[in-house]
């Protein structure tokens, strides 16, 4: 059984969780995870590059000079593209990057990416205690007492209003970054170096890994 450790936030180790070998049998799916890579970083582009063509520019109606004569190479605008301030040619224009995979794809990329963070055991449970303030210091000491200081870490929390004064708490904090358990993203997770879930996610990281899904 893969076993992942349990943090409160004093950076003390209270307690452990169990994983099953058998989800963690076979290897990671490099193919899945890039083909998701791809698709997530093209579909954050907007698309709305564009340059002028030839005909686009203002100016250049008039032919510069006479077609023959004056020992000058023909040319028929000023707006030609091998002139300074001219069009371009072959420039980008507005278009859509948009990359649709299949559902089973974008499961199967969520399942791999967390399989690739335990092999590595780089997931934590992070056993929370009511904060009446939102306090940075808190969660900056426990990085620094569990040695994650200089790590990009993402904290997953449950998707509830109840939670709000941890998500103040760690927002400040350079290099980390936290999202909701329903929210997650295998680009995410492999962008962050460490997983820190809260504890009462253990069930919900199985059903993940199980190939589940959280409703």
């Amino acid at each position: 059984m893969a076993k992942i450790n349990i943090y409160d936030l004093e950076g003390n180790i209270v307690g452990e969780k169990e994983i099953s070998d058998d989800i963690l049998k076979g290897p990671i799916n490099k193919d899945v995870l890039y083909y998701y890579t791809v698709s997530y970083l093209a579909n954050q582009r907007l698309g709305t590059h564009s340059t002028k063509t030839r005909g686009e520019v203002s100016g250049g109606g008039r032919k510069p000079w006479r077609q023959k004569g004056t020992g000058r190479a023909r040319v028929g605008s000023i707006r030609n593209p091998i002139w300074r301030h001219g069009g371009i040619a072959f420039g980008p224009k507005p278009r859509d990057y948009y990359i649709r995979l299949p559902k089973k794809v974008r499961r199967k990329a969520l399942i791999e990416s967390l399989r690739d963070k335990l092999m590595e055991n780089k997931i934590a449970f992070l056993k929370l205690k009511n904060i009446e303030i939102p306090k940075t210091k808190i969660f900056d000491n426990f990085l620094k007492k569990v040695g994650f200081k200089n790590e990009k870490i993402l904290f997953i929390f449950k998707n509830s209003d109840d939670r709000k004064n941890f998500i103040l708490s760690v927002r400040n904090l350079p290099l980390v970054k936290y999202d909701y358990i329903n929210r997650i993203n295998a680009y995410e997770i492999l962008e962050s170096d460490r997983l820190i879930f809260e504890e009462e996610l253990g069930e919900d990281l199985k059903t993940y890994l199980e190939g589940g899904k959280i409703v």
